[in-house]
C-alpha cells in the first residue's frame, strides 16, 4: 500500500487508487491491499464491462467534486453524498443519479469505510427527485425492422467484410443479442441443425453473469438476405478457424487483412449506424419532410441495441406470446420485455379502432 503526503492510497484497479482518509496500522497495510485487489477482482467479474465504465466515470466526478469543494471522498458522510446528488441532478436523470450513487457505494466499500444508502439524505433526496423529474426512461434505440434489415444486409460489401457484417447483423437480430453478447461468441459458440437452423451458445450474458450459458435457436428463413445460419456458413467457410475459442466476428485492417483480434462491442454500433446512414435510414429529412431540430428529434436513434428490439418488436407485431419472446431475449421481468412490445399493444384491440374507425 503507497502513501501520499502521508495518507495511505489503496490500488483497486476498479476505481484506480483510492486515497483513504485514515491512517493504517503498518502491520495492516500489505493485507488491506491485498483484500482490496481481491475484492476489486471480484466487483469486477460481476459488473459487466458497460457497467465498470459508467462506475468509473461515476467515481471521477463525484472525486473531482469533492476536491473542488475541499470534501474527503471516502469519509462515508451520507448527507455530503445527498449534496452531490443534489448538484448532479441539475445535469443528470434519476436513472444516472442512481448509478452514481452505486459506484460511489462501491468505492467506500472496497475501502473498507461505511456508507449507509438507505440514510434519509439519501433516500429522501432520491424520493424526491423521482417525483419532481420523473423516472420516465431515456429515449430508446431505434428497432430495426425485419424489412430495413434486409435493405442492410443487401448494403454490405461483397468482401470478406461484408461476409463478417451480414452474419453480424442477422445473428444479433436472430438470437436477440447484446452488442457484448455478440462480440464474445467463438466460433465453437454454433451449432448447425439440418433444416431447422442454428443454435447460438451464450456463455455468458447480462442475465446469466454467472457463466451458466444459454442457448438461443435461429430458424433459417426463406428469404436469404435474412437467413442467420447460411450468413453464418459463409463467413465461417471464408474465416476458417482453426479452434473453437477463436474469436467469431474479428477486425480487418484498411488492407482488408483480417487481424484475428476479437471485436469490441463498440464495433456493433459503428456497423448498425453506419450502415443505417449509408441506406438513408438515419436522415432525418426523411422523417415527414421535417428540417432543423424537429426533424433531429424524430430520426431514428439506432444502437447497438437496435437489433435486440427489432426481433422483440417484430415478435410483438406477429403477435407471439410474451413467455415466447423472454425466452428468445433472455429477460428475467416480464416487465423488461414489455417495452419492446408496448408499441404493438398500443394499436392491438384499440377501442377507438371499434369506436372511430370501423365506424360507417
Amino acid at each position: 500500500m503507497a502513501e501520499t503526503t502521508g495518507r495511505p492510497v489503496l490500488a483497486t484497479g476498479l476505481f484506480g487508487d483510492l486515497v483513504l482518509p485514515d491512517p493504517v496500522e503498518p502491520g495492516r497495510a500489505a493485507e488491506r491491499q491485498a483484500l482490496a485487489a481481491q475484492a476489486a477482482a471480484y466487483a469486477a467479474a460481476a459488473r459487466s464491462p458497460a457497467t465498470l465504465r459508467a462506475y468509473r466515470s461515476a467515481w471521477r466526478q463525484y472525486d473531482a467534486w469533492c476536491r473542488d469543494l475541499g470534501f474527503e471522498p471516502l469519509a462515508g458522510e451520507a448527507g455530503q453524498v445527498g449534496m452531490y446528488l443534489t448538484r448532479a441532478a441539475e445535469r443528470l436523470a434519476v436513472a444516472s443519479l442512481q448509478v452514481h450513487l452505486a459506484a460511489i457505494v462501491a468505492a467506500h466499500r472496497l475501502a473498507g469505510q461505511q456508507l449507509d444508502p438507505g440514510h434519509p439524505s439519501i433516500a429522501l433526496l432520491l424520493d424526491g427527485l423521482r417525483r419532481r423529474k420523473g423516472t420516465a426512461p431515456a429515449r430508446q434505440a431505434a428497432p430495426i425492422t425485419p424489412d430495413l434489415l434486409a435493405r442492410m444486409v443487401r448494403a454490405q460489401p461483397c468482401s470478406p467484410l461484408g461476409l463478417r457484417n451480414r452474419a453480424m447483423l442477422l445473428v444479433g437480430f436472430g438470437a436477440a443479442l447484446r452488442r457484448a453478447e455478440l462480440v464474445a461468441l467463438d466460433a465453437g459458440d454454433l451449432r448447425f441443425v439440418e433444416g431447422r437452423g442454428v443454435v447460438v451458445r451464450l456463455r455468458r450474458s447480462k442475465t446469466d453473469p454467472t457463466g451458466a450459458g444459454q442457448e438461443v435457436a435461429i430458424w433459417g428463413a426463406a428469404d436469404p438476405d435474412l437467413c442467420a445460419p447460411a450468413a453464418l456458413q459463409a463467413w465461417l467457410a471464408w474465416l476458417q478457424p482453426a479452434r473453437g475459442d477463436q474469436p467469431l466476428f474479428v477486425g480487418f485492417r484498411p488492407t482488408g487483412v483480417p487481424t484475428g483480434k476479437r471485436l469490441s462491442d463498440k464495433a456493433v454500433v459503428r456497423l448498425i449506424q453506419a450502415t443505417a446512414e449509408g441506406i438513408g435510414a438515419a436522415d432525418p429529412d426523411l422523417i415527414a419532410g421535417s428540417r432543423g431540430p424537429l426533424a433531429a428529434s424524430l430520426a431514428p436513434r439506432y444502437s447497438g441495441h437496435s437489433l435486440r428490439a427489432g426481433l422483440a418488436t417484430a415478435a410483438a407485431e406477429a403477435e407471439a406470446q410474451l413467455h415466447d419472446v423472454m425466452r428468445q431475449t433472455r429477460h428475467k421481468s416480464p416487465e423488461m420485455a414489455r417495452r419492446y412490445m408496448r408499441a404493438s399493444d398500443l394499436w392491438r384491440n384499440n377501442v377507438t379502432e371499434t369506436v372511430l374507425r370501423k365506424r360507417r
